[in-house]
């Protein structure tokens, strides 16, 4: 499955960002970024966090997550962005 996105003949690109559409707005996540598994594919269980270290994309639309040096469709992931925030600096 992953090899015929890697033999399409358009050029591919790694990225170090990727574009979310949340509820209410678009944003941008720089990598490395955390994503929920919402269907098992491959030695990850659904409902695992996993990092990702960059995104491959065609201009086809095609989007791969790199992880833990394995390449995997974005279908397979969601994205929530953090609820937590650390205070680095109080003035």
């Amino acid at each position: 499955m992953i090899t015929k996105y890697l033999l399409h003949p358009e050029p591919n690109e790694f990225s170090d960002s990727c574009l979310f559409l949340s509820k209410f707005k678009l944003q941008r996540v720089y990598c490395p970024f955390y994503v929920i598994c919402t269907r098992a594919v491959r030695s990850i269980c659904e409902g695992e966090k996993k990092r990702v270290d960059k995104v491959l994309s065609w201009d086809t639309g095609t989007i791969l997550f790199f992880i833990q040096g394995k390449l995997y469709p974005h279908h397979n992931f969601i994205f929530r962005p953090p609820t937590r925030f650390v205070v680095t600096a109080y003035s």
